[in-house]
């Protein structure tokens, strides 16, 4: 029976020893579950910070955006009104030059008209009595 009993003491201090190293892995794994849920926290936090950087983005995006639409639409109305502009002139310009060469043609058709006009005038003269001498 002493034998049985120290048997019994045996298996019962393993047992101890057994609970002990079960309360050991239990409070390691405790401690890695706080470490874990403080990470968690540290994460979520993190994450709930890059959420509001990322709306502050999203935001200023969207006014980046719609400045730009602006300024397109103001740049496509200002090259629209200065093609339009370039369009007149050239037509002007190309009127100018048509009268420019109509004036000219003018001009030597007058000075051929004038030319013809001094001839007539001199022919007349020189047949007039005492008129100008013939050249």
């Amino acid at each position: 029976m002493l034998q049985d009993l120290d048997l019994l003491a045996d298996r019962i201090s393993r047992l101890v020893a057994y609970i002990d190293d079960l309360q050991r892995e239990k409070a390691q794994h405790l401690s890695r579950i706080k470490q874990l849920e403080a990470e968690h926290e540290a994460l979520r936090e993190r994450l709930s910070v890059k959420r509001h950087e990322l709306d502050a983005v999203a935001k200023r995006s969207a006014v980046q955006d719609s400045e730009l639409s602006k300024i397109r639409d103001n740049a496509q109305k200002v090259e629209k009104r200065l093609r339009d502009e370039l369009n007149q002139n050239s037509h002007e310009l190309t009127m100018l030059r048509t009268q420019l060469t109509k004036s000219q043609e003018q001009v030597v058709s007058l000075r051929t008209v004038a030319e013809q006009a001094r001839n007539q005038v001199t022919h007349i003269l020189a047949r007039l009595p005492g008129g100008a001498p013939q050249e």
